[in-house]
């Protein structure tokens, strides 16, 4: 029988208690997990509101330049519609501009440095943006110097005597201004647009000159000595903040200044709400609050007059030139910012001494080799060989007449160029032979690896009349496979070929120049040569 005792021990006995156990577990778990489950999977209209009563955010996407990047986002609280997050990133108006000019997106809000970002030029056909305020805000572009340096009247002027420091118009906006100031300025100087688009040869030599000794490869309003005679182009916001910047004074022509202008665009595709944030922030920046939110951040606003305090005096602004315009002067600087290191090797075979009308091939390429080294600045660097059949003695098709060096390189009181000019003259009285072209190709090739400079584009210029006639020498995709296995992507060599006359194996130079990232180029009339030695010698 049976007593309460035993009854109490069945029913609560160990084996009992953990089942009771583990059915509240599973009760428990399947509670939680239900829970969890309704919070990632309820749909946002029914989900709890946030502290702010937001149930879904808006996300805007902002890129905006650096000179603007503190301002906005200074800003950003105050002008964001509720439930709206503003994601700022900074970029310069050419990385943007590339992306998409490249397949990339736009930004759904873009404030560039200037407008010149803004067209097809720039962007591409396919690119599509609503330009809400052409300016948000301002800072002129200046020349700045210290006490030895002077005000020239101009910007061509200036930009002429070689003294002027600016950062690469290739991928900075400034510079890009600076570039093409001597257009913007050219009606009011007097000068005439070829005038003023002829004065950026010295300057973008002179730069190419430094950048090749390494100088210049960053620029800063103080980067030079106070005794120094230097000027460097830089913004007057740049000159607020520079350290040290009291000793500089600003130089710049009174002709006016090119200035940032700050644009606020929205792509067209763009969600609804970034033209509400882009709006907010044109109200707040136009604003009396929004002023004096640019002068702490060293600009000025984009209407009225300029605020007292500035580090210059600038009052008159240059117009800003079009995408187009910058575009064709940035190809034009590329082309002759970029010192030449130039292996010139010219065909000395009999056949050189054909007829051409106006004298001999030899003759002509001749006159045209003096006239390209009197367009060459003094610090390209070129050299120059010949070849035939067992040129250089026997089993060797070239000989080497000059080796690459410095035009204004001065041996035996003589410059380099002046050297070049005479053996130029000479070439005429050496031809003679077969055609040996494709042991000398190689054998140039090897000695411009060789002798490769950072910082020039380095490059063989061969030209022929004919194909090659050496039974001994190396074939034609042995040639291939040796340029290619001497083709080093750290120490860039072109081949760049010259046909002259149709007689020369143009495919050939093709093959060579191919392999290399070389160009060929085929002169098929006497008259042609100069030009096509001139687009030979330019290539990049």
């Amino acid at each position: 029988m049976s007593t309460p005792d035993d009854a109490y021990e069945r029913e609560f006995s160990p084996r009992v208690v953990l089942a009771v156990g583990v059915a509240l577990l599973l009760i428990t778990g399947l509670l939680l997990g239900g829970g969890a489950a309704y919070l990632l999977w309820a749909s946002p209209d029914e989900a709890e509101p946030s502290v702010d009563g937001c149930t879904r955010y808006r996300t805007v996407d902002l890129t905006v330049t650096s000179e603007m990047y503190e301002v906005v986002v200074d800003v950003l609280d105050e002008v964001a519609p509720a439930c709206t997050s503003v994601e700022p990133a900074v970029r310069s108006g050419a990385e943007v501009a590339l992306g998409v000019s490249t397949g990339g997106a736009l930004p759904d809000i873009w404030i560039p440095e200037s407008r010149i970002w803004l067209g097809r030029a720039r962007l591409g056909r396919a690119a599509r943006v609503q330009v809400l305020a052409p300016s948000l805000a301002r800072t002129p572009v200046l020349l700045v110097g210290g006490p030895r340096a002077r005000r020239f009247p101009t910007w061509g002027d200036a930009e002429a005597t070689g003294l002027v420091s600016v950062p690469d118009p290739e991928v900075s906006t400034v510079g890009a201004l600076a570039l093409v100031a001597p257009l913007a300025e050219a009606r009011t100087s007097g000068r005439t647009a070829a005038e003023a688009q002829q004065m950026v040869v010295p300057f973008a030599q002179t730069y190419g000159a430094r950048r090749a000794r390494g100088a210049d490869l960053r620029v800063w309003p103080t980067m030079f000595r106070a005794r120094s005679p230097r000027l460097v182009v830089t913004t007057e916001q740049e000159l607020a903040h520079a350290e040290d910047g009291q000793r500089l004074r600003d130089l710049t022509p009174d002709v006016g200044a090119p200035v940032l202008d700050f644009p606020l665009a929205v792509g067209e595709d763009a969600d609804p709400g970034a033209r509400l944030v882009a709006l907010g922030l044109l109200d707040h920046l136009m604003g009396e609050d929004g002023a004096t939110t640019l002068v702490e951040h060293g600009l000025r606003p984009a209407r009225g007059p300029s605020p007292t305090g500035t580090r210059s005096d600038v009052s008159t602004y240059l117009p800003t030139p079009t995408g187009r315009t910058v575009v064709t002067a940035v190809q034009s600087w590329r082309t002759l910012a970029i010192p030449s290191a130039i292996l010139a090797v010219v065909d000395a075979s009999g056949s050189m001494d054909f007829d051409s009308g106006a004298g001999t091939r030899m003759d002509l390429l001749a006159d045209a080799a003096k006239i390209g080294l009197s367009f060459l600045p003094d610090h390209a660097r070129v050299g120059l060989w010949i070849f035939s059949i067992d040129k250089g003695g026997p089993g060797q098709d070239w000989r080497v007449l000059e080796p690459i060096r410095r035009l204004d390189d001065l041996r035996f009181g003589r410059t380099q160029r002046y050297a070049l000019r005479e053996r130029a003259s000479e070439m005429s009285g050496l031809t003679g032979g077969g055609t040996g072209l494709y042991d000398t190709a190689l054998a140039a090739y090897r000695e411009a690896v060789r002798s490769y400079r950072r910082n020039y584009a380095n490059a063989v210029v061969l030209m022929t009349d004919g194909r090659n006639e050496d039974a001994g020498s190396i074939g034609l995709d042995q040639l291939l496979a040796r340029l290619r296995e001497l083709r080093d992507p750290d120490r860039p060599v072109r081949i760049v070929g010259i046909a002259i006359s149709e007689d020369a194996d143009l495919g050939a130079l093709q093959r060579m120049a191919q392999v290399t990232g070389g160009d060929a180029y085929l002169a098929a009339q006497p008259e042609d040569i100069l030009g096509v030695f001139a687009q030979a010698v330019l290539s990049r």
